[in-house]
């Protein structure tokens, strides 16, 4: 399961973030964002070390930073899984 919580985070929320972002100005890498959502939830760790509760909050976070800056990140029933490929 964690193995596609951390692909959910980096190829789908992390990347929708970035690029809405980046269209409306922010001078910000991918890395660089994603520091700073771990900063907010207050993990300073890579995501392989996470636990799913971590991973979780994270994405949670993630969502949260989303909302704020006028984009909807939410997959209501799991949709995520169909746009994660093993």
């Amino acid at each position: 399961m964690n193995k596609k919580l951390i692909k959910f985070y980096k190829g789908v929320v992390l990347e929708q973030l970035h690029t809405h972002l980046v269209k409306n100005g922010t001078i910000i890498s991918i890395d660089e964002l994603d520091v700073l959502l771990k900063s907010i939830t207050g993990l300073d760790k890579s995501t392989t070390k996470m636990t799913t509760d971590e991973l979780n909050e994270l994405i949670t976070d993630a969502f949260d930073l989303g909302d704020s800056v006028g984009i909807h990140l939410n997959y209501p029933d799991n949709e995520f899984e169909l746009k994660i490929k093993d």
